[in-house]
């Protein structure tokens, strides 16, 4: 991979985790915006923890974090209001911003 090509993979990945750790309003503000889905965000770090893998340490533990809230089938944890109310939405942000030094 060239220096050019790694630069391009760390932006994907810094946007991605801004995302994440912005406050629940800024999310649901970006995905009233986008017109998506809350799940976006959490593909938008599956996607960028492939690219960065190696890359930018703690993103496995972001992902992880989705991947719990996917298989939890109890709670509606992708609804516009889970952004502010729910846990694990309230743990990947705590770690994306470890990540970006917040």
């Amino acid at each position: 991979m060239d220096q050019g090509d790694a630069a391009r993979r760390v932006r994907s990945v810094r946007e991605a985790l801004v995302l994440v750790a912005a406050s629940a309003e800024e999310q649901q503000e970006w995905v009233r915006r986008a017109g998506v889905g809350t799940d976006e965000i959490a593909l938008m770090i599956d996607d960028v923890w492939r690219l960065g893998e190696g890359l930018v340490p703690g993103l496995e533990a972001i992902d992880a974090v989705f991947a719990e809230m996917s298989a939890d089938r109890t709670v509606d944890h992708w609804s516009l209001p889970a952004l502010a109310e729910d846990e694990g939405w309230a743990r990947a942000r705590v770690l994306a911003r470890e990540i970006l030094g917040r």
